[in-house]
């Protein structure tokens, strides 16, 4: 897994048919795609980071791990050549966490939550090319749901708990009682496989249709003394990449503490790529993958030395609205049947949209998961509590496995943003220490966006009444709980108090749009850049649009797309790509 390098020459072990610039959630993917089934490819994998961790953080016990708080590019800070994990390497007036440095990137950190996404709608200006969508939907989005788990429910989330507040939802919704929320009638219909997810014998495809997809299976079903239950594991890349490093056969080989700085083309092609280890040469008959984030993939692309329209900004990018809300009450049910951890928590959803004078309806969901807490120590349930908007909290389960008091339920709110609130990526002349130029992020909701989340919190709102009904109830705000009166559920939270802003859901997108028109859109359909013949985008980058579900389902979806279409490159020989330059155009310059 290692190359030997000559001064200012980076050599690796055998040639390779595929470069993959980035081991994070999409190029990990990639990779070991790439090597399944009969038509292995020789893969060479870069990545700035290292490999330290080969599951998530939170499979492991007692992960001390997290997230950082988000915060901007220090005015003397680089990308990291290995020996950093959370950095933020572009410039922009929005805080963000950045990235992930290091093999699996932020798959080793998710929530886990996999909302199906709806790719299209009536109205919407951005539309994904039709056989894209075609086959996300027939092939590739249900075997990226089975790869992610998300046909295997842990029985933790399919309790008392969750058919309780399940009913009470359903109820509601086919009531007509919560405004702006779809019936489940209206909501996808989620793959055969997940229809066992209605649990307790249920077979209706709307009850099934409330449950939270999550990336989350059930292993180990050893009993521990305190009543025991399957160990509960999120799905992250990493995992997979270290599957295939492993299986023998040498043909990926992965090369650690690697900062790509930039690319090098000539004749519509990648020739060469710059490292921190020195220039590597791309074989001609080699394609190169980007997966190294949406906006340093879009940075990557402008940069690129010898590419046409180069170091102009992209537009496009996108990314969620986001908005958490934490409130408890006395545990509502009689709890003293049966015993404790059979209640489980709760993961459900509903989805909803925004109306609007003019344009596309903008659309969003709330991620509900719910709990029963017993008698923690004080410090515990404070830091409990306040981890819970990001996280679920099962991983604490062995901890509350007595009669619970209190019923604690998390609202997690997503939206898509308006096209008037878009962004774009452009260049700075700052370079960092690879002599590489920064980026500069733009990004900043419009009046839609706000008439967005207004709407969806007030939405939040209508469904804890549903599910808690009109007794006092107490809002998490700064840390603690706060009692509120009855009808007025979140009367001492700020907008701004529940808002996250816009750069801290690691959910960015659109930068290098698939479309057939080069004037619109960077990338084709298969992902290659339309002005070259062996460059393309794995990831988020490439979405034309996506409603509010998150974007690591579809985005490997297309991963696993996009390694069948290189496979089928590979052994037929066609690589022959028409050029397709953009000229000058709004859409793209």
């Amino acid at each position: 897994m290692t190359a030997s390098g000559a001064r200012g020459r980076l050599t690796p072990r055998r040639e390779p048919d595929v470069i993959i610039i980035g081991a994070g959630t999409f190029g990990s993917v990639l990779a070991w795609q790439l090597g399944q089934g009969g038509d292995r490819v020789a893969t060479l994998l870069l990545e700035s980071g290292r490999l330290q961790r080969t599951e998530h953080v939170q499979n492991a016990p007692l992960a001390e791990e997290t997230v950082p708080p988000p915060g901007l590019l220090e005015p003397a800070a680089s990308p990291p050549a290995g020996n950093g994990r959370w950095r933020v390497p572009w410039r922009s007036q929005l805080p963000y966490h950045g990235l992930a440095y290091g093999v699996g990137g932020r798959s080793l950190f998710w929530g886990a939550y996999c909302v199906w996404p709806v790719l299209d709608q009536d109205g919407i200006r951005d539309r994904w090319p039709a056989g894209v969508m075609a086959e996300l939907s027939s092939r590739y989005l249900p075997a990226a749901a089975e790869l992610l788990g998300l046909s295997r429910v842990a029985p933790h989330f399919d309790g008392e708990l969750n058919r309780r507040l399940r009913g009470r939802l359903l109820g509601a919704l086919t009531g007509n009682r919560l405004p702006g929320l779809l019936p489940p009638s209206e909501l996808p219909d989620p793959p055969p496989a997940h229809d066992a997810r209605a649990g307790g014998g249920h077979r209706d495809g709307h009850v099934a249709r409330l449950n939270m997809p999550l990336a989350i299976d059930a292993i180990d079903a050893t009993e521990d003394a305190a009543g025991g239950s399957p160990r509960l594991v999120r799905f992250s890349s990493a995992p997979l990449l270290t599957d295939r490093l492993g299986d023998g056969t040498g043909d990926l080989e992965l090369l650690t503490d690697c900062h790509v700085a930039g690319l090098q083309a000539s004749g519509g092609k990648i020739t060469a790529i710059d490292t921190s280890r020195g220039r590597l040469r791309v074989p001609d008959r080699a394609v190169v993958v980007l997966a190294v984030g949406t906006i340093e993939n879009a940075r990557l692309v402008l940069g690129a030395n010898g590419l046409p329209h180069a170091a102009r900004p992209v537009h496009h990018l996108t990314t969620h609205l986001r908005s958490n809300l934490t409130v408890r009450v006395p545990f509502p049910f009689d709890s003293s049947r049966g015993p404790a951890h059979a209640w489980g928590a709760a993961a459900l959803h509903a989805r909803g949209a925004c109306r609007h004078p003019s344009g596309p309806d903008t659309r969003f969901h709330h991620q509900i998961t719910a709990y029963g807490v017993g008698s923690l120590p004080e410090e515990v349930a404070r830091r409990l509590y306040s981890d819970t908007p990001r996280y679920d909290v099962e991983a604490l389960d062995r901890m509350l496995r007595i009669p619970p008091r209190y019923l604690v339920v998390t609202l997690a709110s997503v939206a898509e943003m308006a096209a008037e609130g878009t962004g774009e990526v452009s260049l700075l002349d700052e370079r960092d220490t690879f002599g590489a130029r920064l980026a500069y992020v733009r990004l900043s909701p419009g009046p839609a966006d706000q008439r967005t989340w207004d709407s969806m919190d007030r939405s939040a709102d209508t469904v804890v009444r549903t599910l808690l009904g009109d007794g006092r109830i107490e809002v998490l705000r700064s840390g603690r709980f706060v009692p509120v009166a009855a009808d007025r559920p979140t009367a001492v939270l700020e907008p701004e108090e529940r808002r996250e802003p816009p750069g801290c859901g690691h959910h960015e997108m659109g930068t290098l749009r698939m479309g057939a028109d080069p004037r619109d859109a960077h990338t084709d359909a298969d992902g290659r850049i339309h002005a070259t013949r062996n460059l393309y985008v794995a990831g988020p980058a490439v979405f034309p649009a996506l409603d509010s579900a998150g974007p690591v389902l579809p985005g490997v979806a297309l991963t696993l797309r996009l390694a069948d279409h290189l496979r089928h490159t590979m052994r037929t020989g066609d690589r022959t790509y028409p050029l397709r330059m953009p000229s000058a155009s709004p859409g793209v310059t």
